[in-house]
C-alpha cells in the first residue's frame, strides 16, 4: 500500500485528474508507477508524463546509452519500482548482465574488464552527479570529448528525471512489483 492514494483506475477521479489519466494512458498505453501516484496532482503528472514520453522514448540519445543512465540513476537511487521494469530493458537494449550487476550492486566499474571503459565513464558521471552533486573536470572530460552538446544536456536531463521518479516512489513506497527484479534495500533508521 503506498502512502498517498494510487491512482490507476479513472473510477472516481475528478474531472482534470481523468483528463491527464487519458493523455498519459494514450502515450504509454496504461497508468501505472510514478504516473499513478502523481495524478494526486493532475497537471505535474501531464508534465512530468510528457518530459518523460521524449527523454524516454524520443531522445536523440540511443536505447542502450539511455538505459546504462537510468538503471545507474535507479540503482544510485534505490528505486525499487522503476528497477524491477528497467533491469530486463537495459539487458535488451544490449547492457551486458556483468555491467547491469555491476549497477546493481553498486560496485567498482573502472578496471573491470567486464565492463566497457565506456560505460564505466557514463556510470562515474551519472554517479558522481548523484552523490557528490558535482562533477570534477576528470570526469566530464571524456564525456564532453564523446558527446556534444545536445547529448549531454539530454543525458543530464534523463539524470535529472528519473532522480525525480526516484524520490516519488521511494517517499510513497512503492516496491517492486512481486517476483520482479529489485535491488538491495538501503539501510533505513
Amino acid at each position: 500500500m503506498t502512502r498517498i492514494p494510487y491512482l490507476d483506475s479513472k473510477e472516481g477521479l475528478t474531472p482534470e485528474a481523468a483528463d491527464a489519466f487519458d493523455h498519459i494512458e494514450q502515450s504509454r498505453g496504461n497508468v501505472i508507477g510514478v504516473f499513478a501516484l502523481l495524478l494526486n496532482s493532475p497537471d505535474v503528472a501531464r508534465q512530468v508524463a510528457d518530459l518523460g514520453g521524449y527523454l524516454r522514448f524520443d531522445s536523440i540519445l540511443p536505447a542502450q546509452l539511455k538505459e546504462l543512465i537510468i538503471t545507474t540513476t535507479l540503482s544510485e537511487n534505490s528505486c525499487q519500482f522503476e528497477w524491477s521494469f528497467h533491469e530486463s530493458f537495459a539487458l535488451q537494449a544490449g547492457i551486458s548482465p556483468q555491467t547491469v550487476e555491476a549497477i546493481k550492486y553498486k560496485n567498482d566499474v573502472h578496471g573491470n574488464p567486464e565492463i566497457k571503459p565506456e560505460d564505466a565513464e557514463i556510470i562515474t558521471y551519472v554517479r558522481d552527479l548523484i552523490i557528490k552533486k558535482r562533477v570534477s573536470d576528470d570526469v566530464f572530460a571524456p564525456i564532453q570529448k564523446r558527446f556534444n552538446t545536445q547529448e549531454i544536456t539530454e543525458i543530464t536531463a534523463l539524470i535529472g528525471y528519473y532522480c525525480m521518479v526516484a524520490c516519488q516512489l521511494n517517499a510513497y513506497q512503492l516496491d517492486a512489483p512481486p517476483g520482479k527484479p529489485s535491488l538491495p534495500e538501503p539501510k533505513v533508521t
